[in-house]
């Protein structure tokens, strides 16, 4: 399977960087096909010149001279220590390149899909994601890096042997190409095969990454419901899957490789039982039989490379469409490419008639128009799937509304670059998420800079620094992956503590107390209080004992704004802020 056209530019890319090193690469090949071919003359010399002499000297003189056997050994040494070096020079950029040119795909993907829309992590396994950062982006290396090169070479080997070969005799060089049409043939039907088999290979293994992801992640669920023999049963129906198309592959490859063999061992029983019989009535001389016997040889190998590396080919170019599949996924927003600045910000957020739907699903937001003031706290509020999650989407360019604007000190957010928009928020989410490292680097992700003294300030406003103070290494001390060494009231106080120290002027809560119990959830109130003193703050609660004193309370149902005001208005002029508030048993 041959890239197509646009295929083959985007590889090129990757390439491009780095044609000095495969310029380079491609002459070490050259140099080694030339050492290679040095073999098969040498010995025609041996045969037909040296050996001739030697016998005809010693019956002369009775002696036999070494000078020119040592010369001879001595020139066969230094060609196998040239081919070692030129080896070890080959390999070396070969890895060279392909590590750098994997580096920098993983690098693009990961930054790719760090723009994509988050929905799109919803929707997708975490191990089929890494299946293709990882494993594919694996395979596709031998592409690039050594695949080219060695096409080139193969096609230099096959010129260079091809013109030894015709040079002795042509008429043994019309039985000795025979094979080659045939091999090509048997190599591109396998190949079209292999090509479909390998790429539900790689699906497989995909869906097998993520069931393994998936489990572990849930153990504790799948352990307390006593499930695992079903999780096992779930595995093992990817698994038989997975082995038959290992056996697939393995049969194909099998096939494919030993038949092109078998097609190349026909021409060299002919060549020999021809080539006895042409030195039998002197048309050729022995070293001639044995340099084209060995050149044969030498023909054969880069047909087999090249049928094989069809069939390598057509694993790595669906590894290269897997690829590619989540490159062209769209990002989520597109930054203007002349972005404006905001001096100062004063912290005025705006929403003017923002219309917004998730794909095809019924629109989240119609026709919301909300003004937020600098200063000032707004409570969010509204049964499930109102839309109140949506309007920090929107606010942090998660996602761009179909229609309508949102402003900050009256600019159009679409207007700001991503970094500076959100890096003039802080966001403190309901599902607080800590990173493998310290509680230091936790605290201080995203302020790199943070001195310890600012990081025990911000700790300090989210009551987390006497609990982090009693820890055996302070803040030093490990949290474990996703913090799982904490409760969710310390990792919650934490999350608080890193939005407290980029110390931004507009601050979102996403249900940042809706999953903790009264006691923290009393500290985290109490931090809050400090943490959005003189700030924008807009937040989203699902209880609404945590937002009753809020400035302002907007009350969304369905996407719409269908009430605002204080706690107490609200109770007297919202039937819907009511009847939750009833449930929740809230009173004036």
């Amino acid at each position: 399977m041959i890239p197509d056209a646009t295929t083959r530019r985007r590889l090129w890319q990757y390439l491009k960087p780095y044609w000095k090193h495969e310029l380079v690469l491609l002459l070490t090949m050259v140099i080694g096909i030339a050492l290679m071919l040095a073999m098969p003359y040498a010995v025609m010399y041996m045969i037909d010149t040296l050996i001739p002499h030697l016998v005809a000297e010693a019956e002369s003189t009775g002696e036999v001279d070494l000078t020119p056997i040592l010369l001879f050994g001595a020139f066969l040494a230094g060609v196998y220590l040239a081919n070692t070096l030129v080896g070890w020079v080959r390999d070396y950029l070969a890895g060279y390149v392909g590590a750098h040119i994997i580096a920098d795909i993983r690098s693009q993907m990961f930054g790719h899909l760090c723009r994509v829309p988050v929905r799109f992590f919803q929707k997708n396994q975490v191990g089929e994601i890494m299946s293709r950062l990882m494993a594919d982006v694996q395979r596709v290396q031998g592409l690039l890096a050594s695949t080219l090169v060695n096409f080139l070479t193969n096609v230099l080997w096959l010129v260079a042997v091809m013109a030894g070969l015709l040079n002795v005799s042509w008429e043994l060089t019309l039985v000795a190409i025979i094979p080659v049409p045939l091999s090509i043939y048997v190599s591109n039907r396998f190949g079209k095969r292999l090509h479909a088999i390998i790429g539900a290979l790689q699906e497989t293994l995909a869906k097998l990454s993520g069931h393994l992801a998936e489990s572990f992640g849930a153990i504790r669920t799948i352990r307390a419901f006593a499930q695992e023999r079903r999780e096992q049963r779930k595995l093992d129906r990817v698994m038989d899957n997975l082995t038959g198309l290992y056996i697939r592959n393995s049969v194909a490859n099998s096939l494919a490789v030993n038949f092109v063999h078998f097609i190349n061992m026909i021409a060299p029983v002919v060549i020999l039982s021809w080539g006895t019989y042409l030195v039998g009535d002197g048309s050729l001389l022995l070293g001639q039989v044995m340099l084209f016997y060995m050149l044969t040889a030498y023909l054969y190998s880069p047909v087999q490379e090249l049928a094989t590396m069809n069939v390598q080919v057509q694993s790595e170019m669906a590894a290269v469409q897997r690829i590619f599949e989540y490159l062209d996924i769209p990002p989520a927003v597109v930054e203007d490419p002349t972005p404006k600045t905001l001096d100062r910000v004063e912290g005025r957020v705006v929403f003017e008639q923002v219309d917004f739907a998730y794909e095809d699903n019924d629109f989240a937001l119609r026709h919301l128009s909300l003004a937020v003031e600098p200063g000032e706290t707004v409570a969010i509020v509204g049964p499930s799937g109102s839309g109140k999650t949506t309007v920090i989407n929107l606010l942090l360019r998660f996602f761009d509304p179909h229609s309508g604007t949102i402003s900050i000190d009256g600019v159009d957010i679409r207007r700001l670059g991503v970094k500076e928009l959100r890096g003039i928020i802080g966001l403190v989410d309901q599902d607080p998420v800590l990173f493998t490292g310290s509680i230091r680097e936790n605290i201080a992700y995203g302020e790199e800079t943070a001195t310890m003294e600012q990081v025990t300030a911000a700790a300090r406003v989210a009551n987390i620094h006497d609990f982090i103070e009693r820890l055996p290494n302070g803040y030093e001390t490990e949290v474990g992956e996703r913090g799982v060494t904490l409760s969710g009231g310390e990792r919650q106080r934490m999350c608080l503590a890193r939005a407290v120290l980029k110390n931004p002027p507009i601050m979102l809560l996403d249900e940042a107390t809706s999953a903790l119990d009264t006691r923290n959830e009393e500290l985290i109130q109490v931090a809050l209080e400090k943490a959005l003193r003189g700030k924008t703050s807009i937040i989203i609660a699902h209880r609404l004992a945590t937002v009753r004193h809020a400035d302002r309370i907007v009350v969304l149902d369905s996407g719409q704004i269908v009430g605002q005001g204080t706690h107490e208005e609200l109770l007297a002029c919202s039937p819907l802020y009511r009847e939750l508030a009833q449930k929740q048993l809230l009173t004036v």
